[in-house]
């Protein structure tokens, strides 16, 4: 019996002039953070963006991941905003809470939440 390793991607879509929308699908894990630091970073610190991090389809955000995400919302705080985190995970949402995040990014369950409130 074969098992198949799962390894998750992401999709980047701008929604409008300088307002993004980063999803990711699958698992989270040391194996994805390069890849979120190479779409989040760069986004995270270009003057003027909105970045919502959609984390409905993610499972299994490991510490390196979570990193990438806490270096990405202190760039988006240094320029006065906030990074928009979409989740139902009760437990990513106690760890964002627990490293201290919860001041620079905005915590929402789906994304019409987001766009509706304009986090």
């Amino acid at each position: 019996m074969a098992q198949l390793d799962f390894i998750a991607h992401l999709d980047t879509t701008e929604l409008a002039p300088g307002a993004f929308v980063v999803s990711v699908h699958g698992s989270l894990d040391a194996r994805m953070a390069s890849e979120l630091r190479d779409v989040l970073i760069p986004l995270a610190a270009a003057d003027e963006s909105v970045i919502l991090l959609d984390l409905l389809d993610a499972h299994g955000v490991d510490d390196d991941s979570l990193a990438v995400v806490a270096r990405a919302a202190h760039l988006a705080a240094r320029r006065g905003q906030n990074l928009a985190i979409v989740t139902r995970s009760r437990s990513l949402v106690d760890r964002v809470t627990r490293c201290g995040l919860g001041d620079v990014v905005t915590l929402r369950s789906t994304v019409e939440e987001v766009l509706r409130d304009g986090c």
